[in-house]
């Protein structure tokens, strides 16, 4: 796939088939995604990839905490507020995803449910989970995102899909203590991936994006210019 073309038709699925991932696939993804740029070369990113009845066991435990209500302890703090500007954006693209799906947003059992779907991995065969050492800065945070941008691109590029996820990173000492992982590292991300089911409803809403004019200010760039391809 032309990489404009995959830059501009990725999107974040939420159903998948049943097919495995196979590790050959994901470890060229990985592979590719390895070449990410980081502050110094530091190149912070920890990965941990896990299918299978691992899979199956981390999702049950994550299903029993979050469905206890238990509170979300993430190792990187969920946002609490926006800029209005910003939260008027969130908010709307809330209420299309919910009408696209025939959801009510006022129900809360049915709220519920969707939350819950975070902690199920939606379903996907893999996920992996994306982390660094807890001494690093915010610079390596900052990298962590080029390195996920990274795996989407490839994943989509090989027809796979992701979803990255907050919420299920809610309760990382549990990712933890079930996968193995040392405390010293800091879970940011979870990204679930797999063969997409493009027929089913979740995946058929679209997110819309900002014009250039809404987030671009240009210096020293001639008006006859726009718009036109460099030479």
């Amino acid at each position: 796939m032309e990489l404009y073309e995959c830059l501009q038709s990725r999107r974040s699925l939420r159903s998948f088939g049943p097919k495995a991932v196979e590790r050959e696939v994901l470890e060229r993804i990985l592979a590719a995604a390895n070449r990410s740029p980081s502050y110094m070369n530091s190149q912070p990113w920890e990965v941990f990839a896990v299918a299978g009845e691992l899979r199956e066991n981390l999702s049950k435990r994550l299903l029993g905490v979050a469905g206890s209500g238990a509170d979300v302890r993430p190792d990187l703090a969920f946002p609490k507020e926006w800029p209005g500007f910003i939260d008027s954006r969130i908010k709307q693209h809330r209420l299309s995803r919910f009408k696209a799906l025939g959801m009510d947003p006022n129900n809360r059992e049915t709220l519920r449910e969707h939350y819950l779907k975070n902690f199920d991995f939606y379903d996907a065969p893999c996920v992996l989970f994306i982390g660094m050492e807890k001494s690093l800065t915010a610079w390596s945070i900052f990298d962590l995102g080029l390195f996920t941008n990274s795996i989407l691109t490839a994943a989509w590029a090989a027809g796979l899909a992701c979803c990255p996820q907050a919420l299920s990173m809610g309760y990382p000492d549990v990712v933890r203590e079930e996968l193995g992982i040392s405390d010293s590292i800091r879970l940011i991300l979870a990204i679930c991936i797999g063969y997409p089911d493009f027929d089913a409803a979740v995946n058929q809403y679209t997110t819309t994006r900002k014009g250039l004019a809404d987030f671009v200010t240009w210096y020293g760039f001639s008006e006859e210019s726009a718009g036109k391809p460099n030479t």
